[in-house]
C-alpha cells in the first residue's frame, strides 16, 4: 500500500513546533519525516536518508521562523524538493515571507510557492486531508 509522506523541514530550534505539526500530519493518515524523529542520533551517512526520504515524499513542510530562516538545511532541502518537482508548502511563524530578504537569503523559489502563517495551518491540513484521501482510495 502506497503511503502519502510529508517531508517537514525546519532548524532545530523549531523541533517542537516542528514535532506538534508532524503530529496533525500523521493524525490525516499521512506520513511524516522529521530528522531529529526518524534518524537515530549519530547515524553515519545521515545525509543519504535525508535525500532517501525527500526523494519518496509528496510534498515537503519547510517551517520558517526567524531562527530557521537562516539554516541552510532548510533551503538545501527546498532546492532539492524543487528539483525533484515536489510541491513545496512554506509555514511562517514570527515572520513572514517579506522578512527572508532582512536574513540575506532572500526569497529564492519561494515567490512561487504556497505560503501560509502558522495559524492559518488548519485550511492546509484540510488540504492535505483531500490528497492524502486520494492516495488511500
Amino acid at each position: 500500500m502506497q503511503s502519502f509522506k510529508v517531508f517537514v523541514s525546519h532548524g532545530s530550534h523549531d523541533a517542537w513546533l516542528a514535532g506538534q505539526i508532524a503530529k496533525e500530519i500523521a493524525a490525516l493518515g499521512a506520513v511524516p519525516f522529521l530528522d531529529e524523529s526518524n534518524i537515530p542520533k549519530g547515524t553515519p551517512n545521515f545525509k543519504n536518508i535525508i535525500r532517501r526520504e525527500l526523494s519518496a515524499s509528496q510534498e515537503l513542510l519547510a517551517l520558517f521562523t526567524p531562527w530557521s530562516a537562516l539554516r541552510s538545511w532548510v533551503w538545501i532541502e527546498m532546492g532539492a524538493a524543487w528539483n525533484l518537482e515536489i510541491p513545496i508548502i512554506a509555514v511562517f511563524y514570527g515572520m513572514n515571507v517579506t522578512d527572508l530578504d532582512k536574513t540575506g537569503q532572500g526569497r529564492a523559489i519561494l515567490e512561487d510557492m504556497n505560503v501560509i502563517n502558522l495559524n492559518d495551518l488548519g485550511l492546509y491540513l484540510r488540504d492535505l486531508k483531500v490528497r492524502v484521501a486520494e492516495v488511500y482510495s
